[in-house]
């Protein structure tokens, strides 16, 4: 599996099937995180994403982009709100080191609502 691939699969696997047992297949137990709202580690991204899900069921990234420059990809996507609209910008940039997602800076930017799905975005 490329990194490529591999970061495709933990946002669909992850992120929009909300599967917490592809986690470890792809996070590495040391995993730094850099989002102040997320706390530390593989069990830190479980905890905020469990909460997140709890109050978002139908939450979804959808990714636009992936660019990889060596050990670093980044992944630039928008993420639906309950009704499925886009609502909020993402970007997530990932260090990976043997085969793990090792460290993670990301940003979410709100969208204004007279851009909620725009179908530009999708």
């Amino acid at each position: 599996m490329t990194n490529k691939e591999m970061v495709s699969a933990l946002f669909e696997e992850f992120f929009n099937k909300h599967d917490f047992s592809v986690v470890d297949d792809y996070i590495s137990p040391d995993y730094i995180q850099h989002d102040y709202n997320v706390p530390p580690g593989r069990e830190g991204l479980k905890e905020h994403f469990r909460k997140m899900f709890d109050k978002f069921p139908n939450f979804r990234v959808d990714i636009k982009h992936i660019i990889e420059d060596g050990d670093m990809i980044a992944v630039h996507g928008y993420g639906t709100n309950e009704k499925g609209v886009a609502e909020v910008l993402v970007v997530d940039t990932y260090r990976i080191e043997g085969g793990k997602l090792v460290e993670h800076w990301g940003t979410v930017q709100r969208l204004p609502p007279e851009q909620f799905g725009n179908p530009l975005l999708m």
